[in-house]
């Protein structure tokens, strides 16, 4: 556990003094602009307009710096050497997976944060009244991401930086239009694509469940049972993909 908190430090660090915090800054300024600019042109639901901007440009965000960041998560180690010398000290693989996605997911968490709270702080500023279910989309946001992330490294196990970035993307849209799809008249009509879609709602990453914009939106209510099934289910899910890319890398050939 030490030797993972100290991989996990030190990526922080890294990519502190890189430009992914910078990024997060001009996110911010630009999410200020854009909600600002959305609701004055928001005719009768300037604070609506502003949370659905807000929230929007976080998820943006997030997906974006999990995808990206996750996929060269050891393409950047491998060519700057640095791997061989750290994987030469008494360090398990598994440590030093486990420290890099710690590490990255803390600048996920602060993003999550940052643009959060900004969108929040316009929402109430513009009239809105607080809710908590508001917290809950953030930090669903953010496992979501934490999740993609996890598959980003995946992919960059078994495949190049671009292959890693494409299938993440590819993950992300499959996970959030699997409930749709299963509605289609087609789906329920043909009996092989329906087989196929309850497959890949086994298999693959229910995101849609993770999105709470339109509960917070225009429901304004979710049932308490209904978070807790949906943070149990991604508890298991994440689990088990953790352990596949753990198993992966400790059998990956680094030559």
């Amino acid at each position: 556990m030490k030797n993972t908190l100290i991989v996990s430090k030190f990526t922080f660090i890294e990519v502190y003094r890189s430009k992914v915090m910078m990024s997060i800054v001009f996110m911010a300024l630009a999410l200020v602009l854009i909600t600002y600019i959305a609701s004055e042109f928001a005719y009768g639901a300037p604070v609506k307009v502003a949370l659905d901007f807000g929230l929007g440009v976080m998820t943006l965000s997030n997906f974006g710096m999990a995808i990206f960041i996750g996929s060269t998560l050891l393409t950047k180690e491998v060519e700057q050497r640095t791997l061989y010398m750290i994987l030469s000290k008494p360090i398990s693989r598994t440590n030093f997976l486990c420290g890099k996605v710690i590490g990255l997911s803390s600048v996920l968490a602060i993003n999550t944060i940052v643009l959060s709270g900004l969108a929040i702080g316009i929402y109430l500023f513009l009239g809105g009244k607080f809710q908590s279910l508001i917290l809950w989309a953030s930090f669903f946001t953010f496992l979501e991401a934490f999740l993609l992330l996890l598959f980003a490294v995946l992919f960059s196990l078994i495949t190049n930086t671009a292959m890693a970035v494409i299938y993440s993307i590819i993950i992300l849209i499959i996970g959030h239009s699997l409930n749709e799809t299963s509605k289609l008249i087609f789906a329920k009509m043909n009996v092989y694509f329906n087989n196929a879609v309850k497959v890949g709602n086994i298999l693959l990453p229910n995101f849609y469940k993770l999105n709470l914009k339109d509960f917070v939106l225009y429901q304004q209510t979710v049932s308490t049972d209904y978070l807790y099934n949906v943070f149990i289910y991604y508890i298991l899910y994440f689990t088990a993909l953790s352990i596949i890319v753990v198993q992966i890398f400790k059998n990956k050939n680094l030559d």
